[in-house]
């Protein structure tokens, strides 16, 4: 598969990730922790995530819809969106498209967090406003390793 020099890609045994865009966020003041939405609809999955994420070091918080995100982001600016695709209702295009349409959000790195490979989703992806891309699997470590690299 090509992937622009722009993309960054690291495959591995349990899943693949890639930073589709050159967004990185600016350096980190010393006290902030970064600030991280995790949007999926699979409770299990979410809080997993979130509690693997918060042990990293982040300031997370998820929603279990697309049509929750509005409702925490106000008040509550994430640094990072980790966004599931398939969900009900709003879908996680959706949800990417919102947030860069919104003048608060419009900065934030947004990550597909997908089961879907990237094949599949990178051209509609990267139209759509997303950044990176990890395949859902059973190692976090890759998610971590995107995030540090997007991060810095």
């Amino acid at each position: 598969m090509f992937l622009p020099p722009q993309c960054k890609a690291r495959a591995g045994n349990s899943g693949h990730t890639a930073h589709w865009t050159p967004r990185v966020l600016p350096q980190r003041q010393t006290d902030h922790q970064r600030r991280l939405l995790v949007v999926d609809d699979y409770r299990p999955g979410a809080e997993a995530i979130t509690a693997s994420l918060s042990l990293s070091g982040y300031e997370v918080q998820f929603v279990l819809s697309g049509m929750a995100v509005a409702h925490v982001i106000n008040g509550w600016t994430p640094d990072i969106a980790v966004v599931d695709i398939n969900m009900p209702g709003v879908d996680g295009f959706e949800v990417a498209r919102q947030l860069r349409q919104d003048e608060q959000t419009r900065h934030v790195v947004i990550v597909v967090f997908t089961a879907q490979d990237e094949f599949t989703i990178r051209a509609k992806g990267i139209a759509g406003g997303f950044d990176g891309y990890c395949q859902k699997g059973r190692a976090s470590d890759l998610l971590l390793r995107l995030l540090e690299q997007i991060a810095g």
